[in-house]
């Protein structure tokens, strides 16, 4: 009967980290064009590329215009590698802008993914801890367009997956001083994953242990 009190108990904490789970966005590939003159990434024109950032599935805002949704970047959990020299974001973040990670379903007619300051907006990029020319901030901006339908809804847990080449339409990556595009990356691949809880993990193993030690006894 203890034994299955304890996992009941493990059941409904897996459950309960479900409904809010962690996602880990990945962008790997290499420099195309430009150079940045500016900041810590000064005299950056060559190189393996990448970006990362944590969301939560459930933190997230609905477009009311398009059929869009934007999930808020973990701010403290950006990393952007290019050059072999790493940034992340600012801190505290530019007043007035939310860095978003936007999904896009049949919109109207295509899937896709852009970093933004606006679900209702384009892919404006999101602000890096890197001083620009003409902004106070470098703006790194990334967007992936579809045509094959890639997307079954805006749930970030249904867009789970590898995003390839295979059935891109338009994407871009790369960097913005002031709206001016001053660098350009090409992506390899981006994947969408979900990361384990931590607490449901450690409950898991804790209702194992206290199993074994029963059988044990």
């Amino acid at each position: 009967m203890r034994k299955s009190i304890t996992l009941m108990v493990c059941a409904a904490a897996l459950a309960g980290s479900a409904s809010a789970e962690k996602v880990l966005v990945e962008i790997t590939g290499s420099w195309d064009f430009g150079r940045i003159r500016s900041g810590v990434l000064d005299g950056v024109s060559s190189g393996a590329a990448s970006t990362s950032f944590m969301l939560d599935s459930t933190d997230f805002v609905d477009s009311g215009l398009f059929p869009t949704r934007g999930y808020n970047i973990i701010q403290d959990s950006f990393s952007l590698t290019v050059g072999g020299i790493t940034v992340g974001m600012p801190n505290p973040f530019p007043a007035g802008e939310t860095p978003l990670f936007v999904l896009r379903d049949n919109d109207p007619a295509v899937d896709g993914f852009f970093l933004g300051s606006s679900v209702d907006g384009f892919p404006n990029g999101v602000s890096i801890d890197n001083e620009g020319r003409l902004d106070p901030y470098l703006k790194t901006i990334f967007s992936a367009t579809y045509g094959n339908d890639p997307l079954s809804s805006l749930d970030i847990l249904d867009a789970v997956g590898t995003y390839t080449f295979d059935g891109l339409t338009v994407f871009n990556w790369g960097f913005e001083d002031a709206g001016l595009q001053i660098a350009g990356m090409i992506f390899d691949e981006f994947t969408i994953t979900v990361v384990p809880a931590p607490g449901a993990l450690a409950m898991l193993g804790l209702g194992g242990l206290m199993a074994t030690r029963r059988r044990r006894a």
